[in-house]
């Protein structure tokens, strides 16, 4: 790993003037009231607290499930598997914000008041003109544990590598040491994210950017300033980071076009996005191209929570103008953005960055009143955390109640056979040798009768675990290397952008058709589980969970996902400078890779739901086993006479009301997933939150 240790001085102190700000009031929408500042204003770091506490609670909820597991008997490989994926699962939940605009409408310095304020000063580089040249992320590495700045050269767009593969490749990156103690050191190594570097038109084409968007180096037409660094990854012992949150920090129009993966993937993955704008312009032509290339277009908007921003809202404010002018002027902009840009006006929310954070710093709350960055704060944590909590309840939450069900149903079994016993017992008086006989020669029947049983359901299991191997036949490495090998070659040799699409076009084919045909197989496979159920369910009278089928319909939804990401990758965005085909297949060159790895969970997926399917009749058999077994054991003590009826039903009793409670405690694990909220009731919620579903209209 490269390391930098001469950086270039820096001037990192907060210079910002005084200056007489109009105390304008937004009546329109903000109405500051005591009572509902009170109630409703959450800064993001009591929010991020929340959530923080809120898996916690989920997590201890995962432990308390399976310490009872374990109490009673009910522990085993698969269960362990699935508990444990389920608690790393919560543990790597981030919760992901995006902000998303053109060069210099100060979308550092509002990450800057947003997060950063407490350090008295700007850490991340925010002066005017174009300071972020590189996407960069601010998270923190829970793995490393550590403090790091790693910056991934800009000529590495000459290579088919992908960003999501040079992040297994540290050695690749350069680091710069992060001080993190202290504010100045910060600021000085984080600058460097601004670095340039001088090149020619045609390198600079090369790279794939657009010169036309590019500074020109002073009297040297020929060549041009390009970003020093592609990529920029931040791990920072932030409070908000180490519990949780993720900043994603994008440049201009020509660093999202140049760069498909930021776009198509990261993008997505974020639970809201900032658009920022800037209130002395409004929406301008290349705002508009950045809306709607890049954040119409973005997946899951169902968990997107959509918000433009007008900042720098402090240049309306005008000494010489009456407030009411002012509120009118600023309200005309709201419209005037929310009808451009077809979104509610709610979500338009005017601010103003820099002077939040100057009010942050000098503690002045007149003035960060005027700014409205704690609304903005509020609106924008809520947000995230109830996109959030849908995320973690659709899987987390829905997969541990399955888990708490399933073994509840076993247990639920074992209840029935003892009070079964019960029943036998208490026919029993006085001297019943005899007819303790009958019953130990009846049970001796019963587990004859057990065993066949279980043989007879062994053929059927076999038939599903041959039909198992048939599925991963389907989509095995063999079957997909002949199609990938001969794309990849083509990728690499191709010499049009039209070629790339027509070879990507050729390869899903092949793909689509492999999911056909597991789509068949899994039909038939389903069948097998069913009938396997069904013959489980009379042979031994119990009435089963319903079954979940093998996931076919939702393993297609994520190939189509692929495969759509791959399809905005459309022409349009690539006929203005035939150089980018680079871009192009590098991107391409990273959906073979996704395709790859999705078959790969896909074949793991296969085999989880095979023992999802097995194991919990395993359970159910070798618990049953256990019970015939000891019940003999008992008659046969009784027999002898080393129990008395008596004492054994009332171990009995005890037995049976013991799993009574363990049952009541099930059902409360359960209920305190469901119940388990990230938002109490009785607090209210910004009205102005409006998911972009209900808001965007297709073009």
């Amino acid at each position: 790993m490269t390391y930098i240790a001469d950086l270039p001085s820096f001037s990192a102190s907060l210079d910002i003037q005084e200056s007489k700000i109009y105390p304008i009031t937004f009546k329109y929408r903000f109405k500051y009231q005591k009572k509902q500042n009170e109630a409703m204003t959450q800064n993001f770091s009591e929010n991020i607290d929340q959530f923080s506490n809120w898996k916690s609670d989920i997590g201890k909820t995962l432990s308390r499930f399976r310490l009872w597991l374990r109490r009673n008997d009910l522990f085993n490989e698969d269960i362990d598997k699935r508990l444990f994926k389920l608690q790393e699962s919560l543990k790597n939940e981030y919760l992901t914000i995006g902000f998303v605009g053109e060069f210099s409408r100060g979308k550092t310095e509002l990450i800057n008041a947003l997060f950063f304020a407490d350090y008295g000063q700007r850490i991340l580089p925010s002066e005017a003109g174009r300071t972020t040249m590189c996407p960069t992320e601010l998270f923190f590495d829970k793995k490393e544990n550590r403090p790091y700045l790693r910056l991934l050269p800009i000529e590495t767009r000459l290579e088919h590598t992908t960003l999501t593969e040079y992040r297994e490749m540290p050695n690749l990156w350069t680091e710069v040491p992060l001080m993190t103690s202290s504010a100045q050191e910060m600021t000085l190594a984080l600058h460097t994210i601004t670095q340039v570097k001088k090149v020619s038109i045609g390198e600079a084409k090369e790279l794939g950017f657009d010169p036309d968007m590019l500074e020109r180096c002073g009297d040297l037409d020929e060549m041009v300033e390009v970003p020093a660094w592609r990529h920029a990854l931040v791990s920072f012992p932030h409070p908000l980071l180490k519990q949780g949150l993720c900043i994603l920090d994008t440049p201009g129009l020509n660093a999202l076009g140049s760069e498909p993966e930021l776009t198509l993937k990261l993008l997505p993955q974020v639970q809201a996005i900032v658009f920022l704008l800037s209130a002395d312009t409004g929406v301008t032509a290349s705002d508009m191209s950045v809306w709607e290339d890049y954040i119409q277009k973005v997946e899951h908007k169902d968990e997107l929570g959509l918000f433009a921003v007008l900042n720098k809202i402090d240049t309306l404010w005008d000494e010489l103008s009456s407030r009411k002018k002012i509120d009118k002027a600023v309200k005309r902009m709201i419209d005037t953005t929310a009808r451009q840009l077809q979104i509610d006006p709610r979500n338009v929310l005017p601010v103003s960055a820099q002077k939040g954070l100057v009010a942050k710093v000098r503690k002045d709350k007149s003035l960060l009143v005027k700014s409205h960055i704690e609304e903005l704060e509020n609106i924008l944590s809520t947000n995230l955390l109830e996109n959030k909590e849908k995320i973690v309840s659709s899987s987390v939450i829905e997969e541990t109640r399955l888990l708490i069900h399933e073994s509840l149903q076993i247990l639920n079994q074992k209840h029935e056979q003892l009070s079964k016993q019960k029943t036998e017992l208490s026919t029993l008086t006085g001297d019943n040798k005899e007819k303790i006989h009958q019953l130990i020669e009846d049970n001796k029947v019963t587990f004859i009768e057990f065993q066949k049983k279980s043989l007879s359901v062994s053929p059927s299991q076999r038939l599903l675990e041959k039909q198992t191997q048939i599925l991963l036949s389907v989509i095995g490495s063999k079957v997909l290397s002949k199609e990938v090998e001969g794309t990849l070659d083509e990728l690499v040799n191709s010499r049009t952008t039209i070629g790339l699409f027509r070879q990507m076009k050729q390869f899903f084919i092949a793909i689509n058709a492999i999911m056909v045909e597991l789509s068949r197989e899994a039909e038939l496979t389903n069948k097998m589980a069913n009938s396997l159920y069904k013959k489980f369910s009379s042979d031994f009278n119990v009435d089963l969970f319903e079954l979940r089928p093998f996931p076919i319909i939702k393993l297609n939804k994520q190939l189509n996902q692929i495969i759509r990401q791959s399809n905005k990758l459309n022409k349009n965005m690539f006929t203005a400078f035939t150089e980018q085909s680079i871009a192009v297949k590098r991107f391409f060159a990273g959906t073979v890779t996704d395709v790859m790895n999705f078959f790969k969970t896909t074949r793991k997926t296969t085999i989880d739901w095979t023992q999802s399917v097995i194991n919990p009749l395993n359970q159910q058999l070798r618990i049953h086993h256990h019970m015939i077994i000891s019940h003999q054991q008992e008659l046969e003590a009784l027999k002898k006479s080393e129990f008395n009826i008596e004492g054994k039903l009332k171990a009995l009793n005890n037995l049976l009301t013991d799993i009574e409670i363990e049952r009541d405690t099930a059902l409360e694990l359960s209920g305190t997933l469901v119940d388990k909220k990230l938002f109490d009731s009785a607090r209210p919620k910004p009205s102005n939150i409006v998911h972009l579903k209900a808001t965007v209209r297709g073009k």
